[in-house]
């Protein structure tokens, strides 16, 4: 069969562009030591997109580790995202400019709502606004959103010029929220999936079923996930500042999951184990 899930592929977007299909995530990683070497080592295993946000208090570190790569500004995909408390018209827009100063950059390719989370269900709609007048500027290529579940996005859909192109959620075989996932599918909004292990819960990588998978294909238990997630057609950000982890968790394009082993991994999401806070409380 051939292995149409390889990392270095790019996924369609509703605006005709394109992205990565895998990427670094850097949550918590905020010393510089660990974040030049892990951008580093990163990099040379393959990744081409990187993601951070205002609140991860790292994106200075990030734009000083990506100016050390030497490399071209488009070879690199980078995401950073409006940190909650900013949710209004006028502090999305200096949270961008802000964002812009930090990561050492002209443009950054795309920039999300962290969270649906506003005093005023107004202010959601603003903020949408400051981010489309941002592509206007050509200072953001593309805008998503993050955390949002279906009404949460119903109604930045009911209210936009230009559509979210990525949703990004917390998505792992033992925590699936089908319905966020379907509504995104169904409206071409790509879902990306940050913990994709769960935080390492022992409900997940201790499970006999990706334990035996993993076994009998070889593969670590975060490859078997990742690869799981591809092949859903899913963008995973998993994060390491181990060496050997960041390039296992890139390196998996020689092999594939067959459909009994999605489906026996699919079982899981019945434990329903949510390591984030949840967006579902959220009101509209």
């Amino acid at each position: 069969m051939e292995n149409k899930y390889n990392t270095d592929r790019k996924i369609d977007l509703n605006n005709g562009l394109q992205m990565p299909c895998i990427g670094f995530g850097t949550y918590q990683i905020r010393k510089k030591p660990e974040i030049e070497k892990a951008i580093k080592i990163a990099y040379d295993a393959g990744y081409r997109l990187f993601d951070t946000a205002a609140s991860y208090g790292n994106e200075e570190l990030i734009g000083n580790a990506i100016k050390k790569l030497k490399i071209s500004r488009n070879e690199i995909f980078i995401i950073t995202k409006i940190f909650k408390g900013d949710n209004t018209y006028e502090k999305a827009k200096k949270s961008i400019e802000n964002s812009l100063k930090k990561l050492k950059t002209d443009y950054i390719d795309m920039v999300l709502i962290h969270w649906p989370e506003v005093e005023k269900s107004e202010d959601r709609i603003n903020t949408w606004k400051a981010l489309e007048e941002s592509i206007e500027e050509k200072k953001v290529r593309m805008i998503g959103v993050s955390n949002f579940c279906k009404v949460h996005l119903q109604h930045i859909l009911n209210n936009c010029k230009i559509k979210p192109v990525v949703n990004q959620i917390e998505y792992n075989p033992i925590y699936i929220d089908e319905e966020t996932i379907n509504y995104s599918q169904q409206n071409n909004i790509v879902i990306q999936a940050y913990c994709p292990f769960a935080e390492w819960n022992t409900k997940l990588v201790e499970n006999d079923i990706i334990v035996n998978i993993a076994k009998n294909k070889n593969k670590t238990i975060s490859q078997i996930i990742l690869k799981w997630l591809l092949q859903k057609n899913t963008i995973p950000l998993p994060k390491s500042i181990n060496a050997e982890h960041i390039k296992q968790n890139f390196d998996l394009n020689d092999f594939y999951l067959t459909d009994e082993e999605i489906k026996n991994i699919d079982t899981l999401k019945s434990i329903n184990f949510k390591t984030d806070d949840d967006p579902h409380k959220v009101p509209l």
